[in-house]
């Protein structure tokens, strides 16, 4: 009879999970749409490439739709239980609610599990088959991109006008250049009668890199006020468009590491930090240097743990669900699920809070990651002990 119950339990809450995973996961690629789509529309992009990025970044969503996906399913299996009365049924025969939770939580190990396993490999490189397409798709348009008396924005940190554009997109006629760095905010324009472009290729996967040739020119240095400060002439002048090292750093977060990489990186970010602190900073610039190396391996830390703790978010879900989706034998168990939802909220929401104070270093990452795990323990026990198990 257990196993019986037990199979059916399983079967009952595996559908509904998989339609939020699937709804999740669509979701959440709405928000990358507009930029694939424009990749399609602007750069020709074929179809296999598509789907294959689209694949890629679903991939990266598995993470983040897997215990929210877990969490309803659980809700509305509970729910549905609970109105067909077979919750009831099951009492009757004695059944306690250990043993009716015990396949959710079956369940709900070997999803976390399977999640954890791909977090550790399969889901980064996937992050970095999506970002590494996508830099190479945008260098490799860029000469199409840019038309004859429109603005072109796609240059990081600057915009481009050329009055005309030949052969293709790789010559220029009377080019505007604005280029703005983040940093000092200071601003330099550049005037140039002709210009074209040149693309190096490192090898035949990883994206180019992009400079424009400009002759017969003059460089305008202005201050973050916009008062000009220095006015440069120039027969010859190369303005990087898209260089190598751009795209190594973009290729190179840690979010596309796999675990031994992103353990590796850590460890060697601590050393090196405190190869350096073996003497006091000299000047200013050593300390700024310094913080960022200290809020980098915060960041590195929190990445690193992130991807652990969605085990036990997927269980504690569960849990929270079964203990809040069970209605009582009069009906009642709306307010219940509405309770379970606003739980959630604010898990996530201390998570986040705990995060960011994590990142200006008021608390240790272990602890931002993985406390707000620890109160909603707490809080899914205290309901599951809760649990009106009177016919």
């Amino acid at each position: 009879m257990i196993r019986v119950t037990t199979r059916y339990l399983a079967s009952t809450f595996i559908p509904p999970f998989v339609i939020g995973f699937v709804f999740f996961i669509a979701f959440l690629n709405t928000f990358y749409m507009l930029r694939i789509i424009d990749l399609i529309v602007t750069k020709g992009v074929e179809i296999s490439i598509v789907l294959g990025m689209v694949l890629n970044l679903s991939v990266t969503f598995f993470s983040l739709a897997a215990p929210l996906s877990a969490f309803f399913a659980t809700l509305y299996t509970l729910n549905k239980l609970s109105d067909d009365s077979e919750i009831i049924a099951m009492r009757s025969f004695g059944i306690t609610k250990f043993k009716i939770y015990l396949p959710f939580f079956l369940v709900s190990i070997l999803i976390a599990m399977t999640i954890v396993s791909l977090d550790s490999n399969y889901i980064p490189k996937a992050n970095s088959n999506f970002k590494n397409t996508i830099l190479k798709l945008t260098s490799r348009g860029m000469l199409t991109s840019i038309q004859s008396g429109q603005f072109f924005t796609d240059i990081p940190n600057a915009t481009l006008f050329a009055e005309e554009v030949s052969n293709e997109g790789n010559n220029f006629r009377n080019v505007f250049i604005h280029v703005r760095d983040k940093k000092s905010s200071e601003q330099r324009i550049i005037f140039s009668g002709h210009g074209s472009l040149i693309k190096i290729y490192a090898d035949e996967w990883h994206a180019p890199s992009l400079r424009m040739h400009l002759t017969d020119g003059n460089i305008v240095k202005l201050n973050p006020s916009g008062e000009q400060i220095e006015k440069v002439l120039f027969n010859e002048y190369d303005f990087p468009i898209f260089s190598a090292d751009f795209a190594s750093e973009m290729l190179d977060k840690d979010s596309m590491k796999t675990n031994r990489e992103l353990k590796k990186a850590i460890e060697k970010r601590k050393n090196d930090y405190i190869f350096k602190n073996r003497v006091p900073p000299a000047n200013p610039d050593e300390v700024n240097e310094r913080k960022n190396d200290r809020h980098l391996i915060i960041k590195s830390q929190i990445e690193f743990y992130a991807r652990f703790i969605t085990f036990p978010q997927i269980i504690l879900f569960v849990l929270l669900g079964f203990s809040l989706g069970i209605k009582n034998a009069r009906g009642g168990g709306g307010n219940n699920t509405i309770r379970a939802i606003l739980i959630l909220l604010g898990y996530y929401g201390i998570y986040f809070l705990s995060l960011s104070l994590a990142q200006k270093e008021l608390l240790s990452a272990t602890v931002a990651s993985f406390a707000p795990s620890v109160i909603l323990t707490c809080i899914a026990i205290y309901y599951f002990k809760k649990l009106d198990w009177v016919s």
